[in-house]
């Protein structure tokens, strides 16, 4: 949790509504009409969970009568900067508490503008910052004592892919340089960057934020989130940050196992293909990348996370290939295992179709005690899960246009292979 929670102390209201008899939601400009009543407030930031908004003096039907008609709250602080709070939900009020304040739950914030809504198309381009992602799409930099300065500030793209017509994502690198009387210092900083050509709604753009935050969580092999999002209008108003409830990004290993630097040239077409897919795999890859997570302790449910994503992977993207419906899991199972027989980390992993069928059947309570006999418990049923994560990643990496040997490449010496060193003797 951010312990220094930031702090706006200033005037907050509900957009007014042209017609609430009708409920159209014909909303207009601020300051027409005078249908909005502005409240005094504080609206508390702290970055890693949901903001508060407090406002005092309220009427008691403030939230029901007004706020419901509308998708979000505005505000201007002291020193004269909009917001644009979305997802606002009111808190509920202890008994005994102070009745002069009404306390709310904020899931986004945006500083710079006043928005009608998350789905209103006004943003040509968003720049997005992770924290790890320079440990991914490293540069290396122009060294030695002939180094234009000057130049620093300038971005470098590192990678670019059209991803429909009028979308496009990249990367891009600059080396910020601060110069004092004592020293000169120069910062490395990577950011993702999505623009278009029509403007786009916030709604659109945090989609995309999610698909590229799961494909760097791949990359990582742990979960990654944003850190902040600026976005660029053909309004002119100032710098606009929008503030959003995220989770902490892991840190990630020494190495990756999306290997940026062998596969820059591919890039962009397997960006290209996950941007595609995403809805379908979503689901999938969200469930991987929560079991990367670190636990404290190994649970049941943990596999059966993992085993029904094979199946739904299966099912989704492998089905039916070969023109026959394959309904059994074990039989989707062996044709997974089947297309990469010749990728190392598989044919080390030793998964049998067999085990992994009776598991994921008695944990799901689909079978009787006595038809599952070689069903995994304990330790091994812990190590079967591992397994299962390397053989969908690879299903993943297959799905985003890779060869098996590039599989291998991307798991040598990757956080897969330190998975693998840690595997217990196989036992006869």
């Amino acid at each position: 949790m951010n312990n220094n929670p930031q702090i706006y102390h200033g005037e907050w209201w509900v957009p007014a509504v042209a017609d609430r008899d009708t409920k159209m939601m014909f909303l207009q400009p601020e300051g027409m009409m005078g249908h909005e009543r502005k409240y005094t407030g504080t609206l508390t930031y702290y970055g890693d969970k949901n903001s508060t908004l407090e406002l005092y003096h309220t009427p008691s039907n403030f939230h029901s009568k007004h706020y419901c008609q509308n998708d979000v709250i505005w505000g201007r602080d002291a020193n004269g900067n909009n917001f644009t709070l979305f997802n606002v939900l009111m808190n509920n009020q202890r008994l005994g508490g102070d009745f002069s304040t009404t306390k709310f739950v904020v899931g986004l914030v945006l500083i710079g503008a006043h928005v009608f809504s998350g789905d209103e198309a006004r943003f040509s381009k968003c720049v997005v910052q992770f924290p790890f992602l320079r440990n991914w799409a490293f540069h290396n930099m122009i060294k030695g004592p002939d180094i234009n300065l000057d130049s620093f500030s300038t971005p470098t793209f590192l990678l670019e892919s059209q991803l429909e017509k009028g979308v496009c994502w990249r990367l891009q690198q600059y080396q910020p340089v601060e110069r004092t009387i004592h020293d000169l210092t120069i910062t490395h900083i990577t950011e993702f960057e999505i623009e278009a050509t029509e403007p786009q709604s916030i709604k659109s753009y945090l989609k995309q934020i999610e698909a590229f935050s799961q494909f760097l969580s791949i990359a990582l092999y742990c979960d990654q989130n944003f850190t902040s999002i600026k976005f660029d209008s053909d309004y002119p108003w100032n710098e606009k940050i929008l503030l959003c409830k995220k989770q902490v990004s892991e840190t990630p290993g020494f190495f990756s196992l999306i290997k940026y630097d062998l596969l820059k040239d591919k890039l962009p077409s397997m960006l290209k293909v996950w941007y595609d897919n995403f809805e379908r795999v979503a689901p999938i890859t969200s469930y991987l990348i929560q079991s990367l997570q670190k636990k404290n302790r190994f649970e049941v449910p943990d596999f059966l996370i993992i085993a029904q994503s094979l199946d739904g992977y299966f099912k989704r993207f492998e089905n039916k290939k070969d023109g026959k419906d394959h309904q059994k899991y074990e039989d989707g199972i062996k044709i997974l295992l089947k297309q990469f027989e010749d990728v190392e980390c598989i044919q080390k992993c030793h998964i049998d179709p067999q085990v992994l069928t009776q598991s994921r059947d008695k944990y799901s309570h689909l079978l009787l005690d006595e038809d599952k006999p070689l069903a995994a418990e304990g330790e091994d049923l812990y190590w079967l899960t591992e397994k299962c994560k390397i053989l969908l990643t690879c299903c993943i990496l297959n799905m985003l246009g890779l060869t098996n040997k590039e599989i291998n490449l991307c798991c040598e010496q990757s956080p897969i292979s330190q998975i693998m060193d840690s595997f217990p003797p196989e036992w006869d």
